[in-house]
């Protein structure tokens, strides 16, 4: 630290504070105020809007190639003798129709409000539920930022649907740091399939980690695509999926970070499905994946 410092803040920078009381008492201490709803509510919706943009992008590509392989499909479903063939296979697509999939049940939650930590001298910091800010668009979008929990649920038989949800929290660091570290962990159950009978499905989940400077009202980073994500087609008679229970993973990337500054430090994720068909049959695409996010660590390298 520099040498200029007064002694006082210096140990209350070597303080570690545990628990979210602690925690805030001592951000408190070194000046920091977590920023307006609005402010929160801001950052979370310029992520979502950079999310649907990108999949509009994808849709578009998807809508351009099933306009240009429909009419050839159309043409070899139409052979003598395929409607017989294909009637099995359009009873067994429609019987998925009405099926109800319900996303499997989370484990327990093994966190509580003391596993929230903040060392102002090492850049580190834990940040548990409740978080700072959620926003979720979609009829099949939902986040609980109190339980660091959400779920993303799409499906089409001919047709597109998208959802988007995202939430963080803010961090403060009295320090510069190059290399700062932003991680989640993120607890999840997955359950994605598509079909095709003729014609064409596809099927995109991203998750991205995001950085916001609060003080600059800019991007520390741009969106970073990590797990779990996946973008899958099919076409003719395909049949591609997953059905996972209880997967994990963690996301992570690094910012710099100025001293002084504030970064709200979020988690997004899309779900988005489209599906070609015609007058010979159909094809249909689901995701159903729900989860949680029990912590938020922020770590320095050094």
């Amino acid at each position: 630290m520099d040498s200029e410092v007064p002694a006082a803040m210096t140990a209350l920078m070597e303080t570690h504070a545990h628990g979210v009381d602690e925690v805030k008492a001592l951000e408190d201490s070194l000046g920091f105020r977590v920023p307006a709803p609005a402010v929160t509510e801001a950052a979370c919706k310029d992520l979502i809007r950079v999310l649907e943009a990108r999949v509009e992008r994808q849709a578009e590509e998807a809508r351009r190639d099933a306009d240009l392989s429909r009419p050839v499909l159309e043409v070899l479903l139409g052979t003598p003798g395929m409607e017989q063939a294909r009637e099995r296979m359009l009873a067994d697509q429609k019987s998925r129709m009405t099926a109800n999939v319900t996303p499997s049940p989370l484990s327990p939650a093994r966190i509580s409000p003391a596993d929230a930590q903040f060392r102002a001298s090492a850049n580190f910091a834990v940040k548990v539920p409740p978080y700072d800010g959620d926003f979720a668009t979609g009829a099949g979008a939902r986040v609980d930022k109190n339980l660091g929990t959400f779920s993303l649920d799409v499906q089409v038989f001919g047709g597109s649907d998208s959802c988007y949800l995202s939430f963080g929290s803010w961090f403060y660091t009295p320090q510069d740091n190059p290399f700062q570290r932003f991680a989640a962990p993120i607890e999840f159950n997955k359950h994605w399939r598509q079909h095709a009978m003729g014609y064409v499905a596809h099927s995109d989940f991203a998750t991205f980690v995001s950085v916001h400077d609060g003080t600059t009202n800019t991007d520390a980073i741009p969106p970073i695509r990590v797990q779990p994500s996946w973008s899958d087609g099919v076409g003719w008679a395909e049949e591609h999926g997953e059905d996972v229970d209880g997967d994990f993973t963690i996301a992570e990337v690094f910012f710099p970070a100025t001293a002084g500054h504030v970064y709200f430090c979020q988690l997004a994720f899309s779900a988005a499905v489209d599906s070609d068909s015609g007058i010979f049959g159909f094809a249909d695409s689901t995701i159903h994946l729900n989860g949680r996010v029990p912590r938020l660590v922020l770590g320095s390298l050094f």
